[in-house]
């Protein structure tokens, strides 16, 4: 067994770039430079376990056959976790209004066709058995098919497995624990009539969809594309399209705006959440009918137009969301920033307020995905600068933060926070009277605000005496 090895060398930073596009160009995940450190980690783990150095290593990927490492390393870099009903209001529509509609549509004895894509470790596929069992009963009058596909055969063996513990069950309902799992351990093992539905195929969403997959009615895939590029997103959604009976349903991730990205799906409104879906393209019915659009409680709208407003539509959801944030309370902010569809020349903010919520709950990745895909529709988007740079300086990047936050004050002059992060990151690269400056202007922008009034959690009293602080300890030369 070959022992990890220890070197000097490491990857430079055109290797890294290099290992990025062909890891994105393999399975669709592009890690920006943010998560280059982890990149390097996970390359050195590998090179390590095989025996090699690593610029040997790296240089290897980009031969042929490298298919099965390239497939490895990525194993150790896809974010497997997961929960069930992790989207409840998806869930409830599903349960409520869309199987029971599809049921009472299809001809009978027709199956229900359901792809869970990017199952990860199968909560999800799972919890879509759970909604069709709670809306047509642990023994359907008709076929329900669920595929749950994923990249990594690691997530497929734990989900065909189906034992859960933790926080993956904290969604569940005792009586759902009860009805369809049976204890095992110090977990709950999947019980006999969800596993029926539910079957599991390793699947790269880059690649073709196989013909088994056509004419599904509905297509779960959430939290998957916000780490793919644009034109790669753009080029899935084209084969969802395609994959989709017409009528069919897609459902994606909150953050999974396709607002100026792919423009063939219509929304509604279903069940207080929205939900993309394939319009009929034929004029008259055919021999075996399509299926109609999603039931809906309000007119169909068109992809680009702005979404109707919520009872606090998308400017009110942005601006609650940016006062819950500022009060520290990040779960209650994503509760009003999901209010919202993601449409319109909101949607950049609205994403950005998002991803620097997730940054204050610890989740920097999605944080990070969220905030890239803000600038992909709007490079503009100061939020999305500003959450950028903090996470490179969270990760000892000053160099990176401060070019992120530089854009961010340039198109924000007033917001203090970009001030106070500015001057600690030049504080932290010697540039001394820089970080003078910012913690001066910091203060200065804070002026008549009271002490205790927070900005994102942090009190005003806080930073103002922070940057005191600061400013008195620059002064004596000091660093």
């Amino acid at each position: 067994m070959s022992q990890p090895i220890t070197t000097a060398e490491d990857l430079s930073p055109a290797q890294v770039v290099a290992l990025r596009d062909l890891l994105a160009g393999y399975c669709g995940v592009y890690l920006d430079d943010s998560r280059h450190p982890t990149l390097r980690g996970a390359a050195r783990r590998r090179a390590g376990l095989l025996g090699q150095p690593i610029q040997a290593y790296a240089d290897g990927l980009a031969g042929t056959g490298a298919g099965p490492e390239l497939h490895s390393l990525a194993e150790l870099l896809l974010n497997h976790e997961t929960v069930f009903f992790r989207n409840r209001p998806h869930m409830a529509a599903l349960r409520d209004a869309i199987l029971p509609d599809l049921h009472r549509r299809l001809p009978p004895g027709a199956p229900i066709r359901i792809w869970s894509a990017g199952c990860a470790t199968g909560e999800e596929a799972y919890s879509i058995a759970i909604a069709a069992c709670e809306a047509l009963g642990d023994q359907p009058a008709r076929p329900i098919e669920i595929l749950g596909s994923d990249l990594s055969e690691d997530a497929l063996s734990r989900a065909r497995a189906g034992v859960y513990r933790g926080r993956s069950l904290g969604n569940l309902s005792e009586a759902q624990r009860r009805r369809f799992f049976t204890p095992r351990g110090d977990g709950l093992a999947v019980g006999a009539q969800l596993r029926r539905m539910v079957r599991f195929e390793r699947r790269n969403l880059l690649e073709p969809i196989p013909p088994e997959f056509i004419g599904v009615h509905l297509i779960f895939c959430q939290n998957v594309t916000i780490y793919f590029q644009v034109e790669t997103c753009r080029a899935l959604m084209g084969r969802f399209y395609e994959a989709l009976a017409e009528g069919g349903g897609l459902f994606l991730g909150f953050s999974e705006t396709l607002w100026n990205i792919f423009s063939r799906f219509r929304w509604r409104e279903v069940s207080g959440t929205y939900v993309y879906y394939k319009e009929s393209q034929r004029a008259a019915l055919p021999p075996t009918a399509p299926l109609p659009p999603l039931p809906t409680s309000r007119p169909a709208q068109q992809p680009r137009q702005i979404g109707p407003r919520h009872p606090g539509g998308a400017g009110t959801a942005s601006e609650r969301g940016r006062a819950l944030i500022d009060e520290g309370k990040a779960d209650a902010a994503l509760e009003a920033l999901y209010a919202t569809p993601l449409r319109g020349d909101q949607a950049p903010q609205i994403l950005a307020l998002a991803a620097r919520a997730h940054a204050n709950r610890g989740d920097l990745d999605l944080a990070a995905a969220e905030a890239r895909r803000a600038l992909e529709l709007d490079p503009l988007t100061m939020e999305a600068h500003l959450l950028i740079g903090m996470i490179y300086a969270r990760q000892d990047q000053p160099a990176e933060a401060i070019r992120q936050l530089e854009r961010a004050r340039y198109l924000d002059t007033t917001a203090p926070l970009i001030s106070f992060h500015l001057a600690e990151c030049y504080r932290q690269v010697g540039r001394t009277e820089a970080a003078r400056r910012e913690y001066w202007n910091t203060i200065q922008k804070l002026a008549g605000q009271p002490p205790d009034h927070l900005i994102d959690g942090v009190a005003v009293g806080w930073l103002a005496e922070t940057c005191q602080r600061y400013l008195s300890t620059l002064s004596n030369g000091r660093a």
